[in-house]
């Protein structure tokens, strides 16, 4: 039996291809590290169970991919099959060994995949070209005008973004071109934001990039997104808003510093374009803005994947010039369901230093708060 059997009985059991994604990563930083290890390769019989699981779930793929209902379905399992694919070429040294099965199951899916990716291929060839002149443009953006998928359009808006700094090749006229598609977009997603999750995580999407395509349309349609009830959208408004040099409205900043989630990046793009005044005084409070960082870390899918139910501060120490403020948080959050009702520690750093490895309270605890604080310090922060 393979060391690694604990791997692929999880993963070739489970359709959750995202979180198998992130098993077979995982695998892969422990292939490189044995690589690392000349002295102790891995032994043939160990590759050999890699490739032949790693085939197996290519081959499942094959099938479930055309079966898939939504491009966001598809994505996770294009995800799963570049992990896959990294894992089969970490297991060993070379490829000579690969068979002639599991070689025709690797070129029928990338030939799949690449099918079915031919919209984010295309966006992705024009961002790589030496020059995007209007028709490359206008070639996009009829391609964008004809998808159904709003997950799969809003991937445009992905994709510039990965590429931003390959905007700078744009033509003028093609930069036009993709400015007024994009407010056109940005108006219709606008609409359906409150009630199509999908449009909402477009428009979240295209409130940041669209800075690199401003015009006046787009700065009308953000300052209608300020509006909006919906805190991550609004902040990439206001921050692109900032960016152009915009007047943004006092109450839409007000109501992104009451939410937790969101003060603290509110305040710093705030002092960032000189305009920190506007932040509501009652709220930038270094505590204040440490827990709302801290909460924000927490809320990363990698962490708690929500906010905390209850957070409160322990109090604040000063590690090698960096001041803390060290909080007690509990959670109901499916990613540490062991940990449920338990006081669990985190931090914020005025120098970035904000995270929490979901320690318990209760292992730290002395018999006074002001202990228990200088034992969690020294212990985790030291």
């Amino acid at each position: 039996m393979s060391q690694f059997e604990t791997f692929f009985e999880n993963t070739k059991n489970s359709n959750d291809f995202v979180q198998n994604a992130q098993v077979m990563e995982y695998l892969g930083n422990v292939l490189k590290n044995i690589a690392q290890n000349p002295k102790n390769p891995l032994p043939p019989e160990e590759t050999h169970a890699i490739r032949e699981f790693a085939a197996a779930e290519m081959k499942r793929l094959l099938d479930a991919i055309p079966k898939a209902g939504t491009h966001r379905e598809k994505d996770a399992m294009f995800y799963y099959e570049n992990s896959l694919l990294m894992v089969y070429t970490l297991a060993g040294k070379d490829m000579d060994n690969v068979s002639d099965g599991h070689l025709k199951t690797i070129e029928e899916l990338v030939k799949l995949i690449n099918g079915e990716r031919e919209f984010e291929n295309a966006v992705e060839s024009m961002l790589k070209s030496d020059k995007v002149e209007k028709a490359d443009a206008d070639a996009v953006i009829a391609k964008a005008k004809k998808i159904k998928d709003e997950y799969l359009r809003g991937k445009l808006y992905q994709i510039l973004n990965e590429y931003k700094e390959n905007i700078k090749i744009f033509t003028h006229e093609a930069k036009n071109a993709f400015s007024a598609y994009i407010a056109e977009d940005m108006e219709k997603l606008f609409k359906k934001a409150g009630s199509n999750a999908e449009a909402a995580n477009s428009l979240e999407l295209a409130a940041d990039v669209c800075k690199y395509f401003i015009n006046d349309k787009i700065s009308e349609i953000l300052g209608k997104i300020l509006t909006l009830k919906i805190d991550s959208i609004r902040f990439y408004a206001l921050e692109t808003l900032l960016n152009n040099k915009k007047e943004v409205p006092s109450k839409a900043v007000s109501e992104l510093a009451e939410n937790l989630s969101y003060a603290a990046l509110t305040y710093s793009v705030l002092v960032e374009y000189g305009k920190s005044e506007l932040f509501p005084k009652e709220y930038a409070t270094p505590e204040y803005l440490a827990k709302s960082d801290m909460v924000h870390w927490l809320i990363y899918p990698t962490e708690l994947n929500k906010e905390p139910d209850e957070i409160e501060l322990l109090g604040t120490a000063k590690v090698k010039k960096e001041l803390y403020h060290i909080f007690k948080y509990k959670s109901d959050s499916e990613n540490i369901e062991d940990l449920a009702g338990e006081w669990l520690i985190g931090w914020s750093g005025n120098m970035g230093g904000t995270f929490s490895n979901f320690d318990k309270l209760s292992d730290f605890e002395k018999k006074t708060p002001r202990k228990t604080l200088k034992n969690i310090v020294k212990k985790l922060l030291k």
